[in-house]
């Protein structure tokens, strides 16, 4: 199967703005999904843990915006990647940018945000950190 995955200029924006290090992150999921689509994202790990990949509807509940929030991300169809990077603090010690959750998976500071238009295509649409997860500020096509 061939893998599709185009880029928003605010996307390509941020990250030229990064350093190298964040860049080969960014790219790292870039070639991930060019090689086996979800399959190959939602199984990738790193010291024997999964990096988190999930829909961004998944918003918590207690949020003020839930409604709103969770609208939104259905409507665009909205995911989210833990990035990896911008280790704060010293908090995200594996790989230099993650650190283990509580349900036993790798998250950062840092998402890539992404359509998922299908299983074999994507559109990589903003980069930025959480928390907040401020996924109203995303600006989709």
């Amino acid at each position: 199967m061939e893998y599709k995955i185009d880029t928003t200029i605010v996307f390509k924006n941020k990250v030229n703005g990064f350093s190298i290090s964040e860049k080969r992150k960014i790219r790292r999921f870039i070639e991930l999904f060019a090689e086996g689509g979800f399959k190959k994202i939602d199984n990738y790990q790193i010291q024997s843990y999964r990096v988190r990949n999930k829909s961004s509807d998944n918003v918590n509940k207690d949020d003020a915006a839930f409604i709103e929030k969770v609208s939104y991300a259905i409507k665009h169809k909205l995911w989210h990647y833990h990035a990896g990077f911008y280790n704060v603090n010293n908090e995200y010690q594996i790989d230099n940018g993650y650190k283990l959750s509580e349900k036993n998976d790798l998250v950062s500071q840092w998402l890539i945000h992404y359509q998922k238009l299908s299983n074999s295509h994507i559109v990589l649409v903003d980069i930025m950190p959480h928390p907040p997860f401020n996924l109203l500020a995303i600006k989709v096509l």
